[in-house]
């Protein structure tokens, strides 16, 4: 299952449009863009939720890269 929709999933992270709509809201760098979109859906939690989420990350690394999502300009309310 996982070779089937993994080309499919990976387009959401490496697509140079996804990339692009990060950095117009002033996210700079691909792990700042990931982790935001990826924890967007939790809407505006405090840093506990996010670390939990992407537990096989380590948590200073999730910390660090969420920092700027929490300021970036127009990231919120964005479908």
């Amino acid at each position: 299952m996982w070779a089937l929709f993994e080309p499919i999933h990976a387009v959401a992270y490496f697509a140079p449009e996804a990339e692009a709509a990060y950095e117009e809201v002033g996210l700079r760098g691909f792990w700042r863009g990931y982790f935001a979109g990826r924890a967007a859906p939790l809407g505006p939690v405090g840093p506990e939720p996010v670390v939990a989420a992407f537990f096989t990350f380590a948590p200073a690394m999730v910390a660090r890269a969420r920092k700027p999502g929490r300021r970036a300009r127009g990231l919120r309310g964005r479908s």
